[in-house]
């Protein structure tokens, strides 16, 4: 009679047959397992639609942060070519400016040289001047050319 049983124990687990029926029993019966697999591609989409959702929002706001920095700067490339502008403004005054000081000092030194009977001190401050703005002139005529080999360096670096 001990035969006949079937026994409890399945291999010598603490569960018999009867446990891992009403397992099966439970997982199909009650349709977990069934849901599951109904459900999967329901959820699929449901990630997938998730996804595109953020790569939508994503991709909407990298082109709103294109569009303001496009924005920024188209507004500061006017704001410096404004400023860029206002100065050559002032430069040009300036340079003018000081063009028209230059030659009334001249003017003044020629008709001191003009006078009939300069003084001798005289003579020689205007000796002394001539001397100081010869000196200025090459000193300046120097100048321009190292500026005008510095940007031609800056644009052709090969020479």
């Amino acid at each position: 009679m001990i035969g006949d049983r079937m026994p409890n124990y399945l291999a010598g687990l603490p569960f018999g047959w009867g446990a891992i029926f009403a397992l099966i029993n439970l997982a199909l019966g009650s349709g977990v397992l069934a849901a599951w697999v109904r459900n999967r591609p329901k959820m699929r989409e449901i990630e997938r639609s998730a996804e595109e959702k953020l790569r939508d929002d994503l991709i909407a706001r990298v082109e709103k942060l294109e569009t303001r920095l496009e924005d920024t700067r188209s507004h500061y490339e006017a704001k410096l070519e404004k400023l860029a502008a206002d100065y050559d403004v002032a430069q040009r005054t300036a340079r003018h400016e000081l063009n028209n000081v230059k030659m009334r000092f001249r003017a003044l030194v020629m008709l001191l040289k003009r006078l009939p009977n300069p003084p001798e001190m005289l003579v020689a401050i205007l000796a002394d001047i001539e001397t100081m703005e010869a000196e200025q002139m090459h000193a300046e005529a120097l100048e321009k050319g190292a500026v005008s080999a510095a940007k031609i360096a800056a644009t052709n670096p090969t020479f």
